[in-house]
């Protein structure tokens, strides 16, 4: 079974809503593109419950505008690709603000993989990060509103179990 949706985006708009899926996934692939704007910050919510902080009972990989000066200072984990407050994507290859950029987040039980623009920049498990064997195995997919702008095409999700 595969899933496609064309063209979504986030207007900005002060608050922590975020456009999810209708129906909740546990394995599955993801691929997707995504334009921020300068100072860009937004991110793809994965195994997350319908109620309550997304990121925190399911996962957040993070998007970002890693080559803007306000975030020079970040915790490594909090760069694209990233799975937010846990696991640090490296490299880092994000494309400049305003231009498309890719991103395939590959889940298999407590495995996260993400490419980014077609680099795997994050192979983790619960092995090597016990956080991820707390967090849900099943949940909604869901496009993060950080009160910035972000648009996100192309989406298409497969490898559904």
């Amino acid at each position: 079974r595969q899933m496609c949706i064309r063209d979504r985006s986030c207007t900005g708009k002060k608050g922590s809503q975020w456009i999810g899926t209708k129906e909740e996934f546990s394995d599955f692939e993801l691929k997707l593109e995504y334009k921020i704007p300068k100072n860009g910050n937004s991110g793809v919510f994965i195994r997350a419950p319908k109620e309550g902080a997304a990121w925190v009972a399911g996962m957040e990989i993070q998007i970002l505008d890693d080559h803007d000066e306000r975030y020079r200072d970040l915790k490594a984990f909090q760069y694209a690709g990233s799975v937010y407050a846990i696991a640090a994507a490296s490299p880092h290859v994000g494309r400049p603000a305003g231009l498309w950029n890719t991103l395939e987040i590959n889940c298999r039980d407590t495995f996260y993989e993400v490419v980014h623009n077609g680099i795997s920049v994050l192979e983790a498990d619960s092995a090597g990060f016990p956080q991820l064997g707390d967090r849900r195995l099943m949940g909604f997919l869901g496009l993060q509103n950080h009160s910035e702008p972000v648009r996100f095409r192309n989406l298409r999700i497969g490898g559904v179990r």
